[in-house]
């Protein structure tokens, strides 16, 4: 999909070049420097693999270990040099302490999310995104194939990535921090530790 709207924005560059008054070698290549700068900072979707740990004093933290999953993200709109991207993800977390889980094997994970991503340069190959985003984040606790309850609430979300550009494709690894504040029906001394989950995520994936 890449290649394809790179191939139509250019085009449509030569065409805007085409129907102005014919212009000298020094403008025409400085068109095509513009054009081309205008594509260099444009990403439409990614596909990366995340780890999570728990921080702080919450029950993903205590009682659960490192959690694995993927994400997947698709631009939805361009402003300048920020993103405006629409991403989801699902992790699974093991269960290393049931006396403070309860009977759970497993705390599965479930976010959507959308955030505002500036990009910058470093140089030709290097790229920097920091960014934020808000949204949906859901727990399931399980054990075997078995629900044991579920929380939800919302997240926020500040993050950066660092892109590797490599010909039509941008590899990339980052962080974030996730800070979710989840529904709960508990004693009011346990309200924070089961309801205001802190992770810190590091991504490692590709983008197109």
């Amino acid at each position: 999909m890449k290649h394809i709207l790179t191939f139509i924005l250019i085009m449509l560059g030569f065409t805007c070049i085409a129907q102005e008054e014919e212009l000298t070698d020094e403008e025409y290549a400085a068109k095509l420097a513009e054009i081309k700068e205008e594509l260099r900072y444009k990403e439409f979707f990614r596909l990366y693999y995340v780890s999570s740990n728990g921080v702080g004093d919450n029950v993903i933290a205590e009682a659960n270990g490192t959690g694995t999953g993927i994400g997947m993200g698709v631009t939805f709109g361009i402003i300048g040099r920020v993103h405006i991207i629409g991403s989801g993800e699902l992790s699974q977390f093991t269960v290393i302490d049931k006396s403070v889980a309860g009977n759970a094997n497993n705390t599965n994970m479930g976010q959507l999310n959308l955030q505002g991503m500036y990009k910058f340069a470093l140089n030709d190959y290097f790229e920097v995104n920091p960014g934020i985003g808000f949204g949906y984040i859901y727990l399931r606790q399980k054990r075997s194939s078995q629900s044991l309850g579920t929380q939800d609430g919302f997240t926020i979300i500040p993050t950066v990535t660092i892109d590797f550009k490599l010909d039509n494709i941008r590899f990339f690894t980052g962080v974030n921090y996730c800070h979710a504040f989840l529904e709960t029906n508990t004693h009011p001394d346990y309200k924070d530790f089961f309801g205001r989950v802190q992770m810190l995520n590091i991504m490692l994936g590709f983008k197109l």
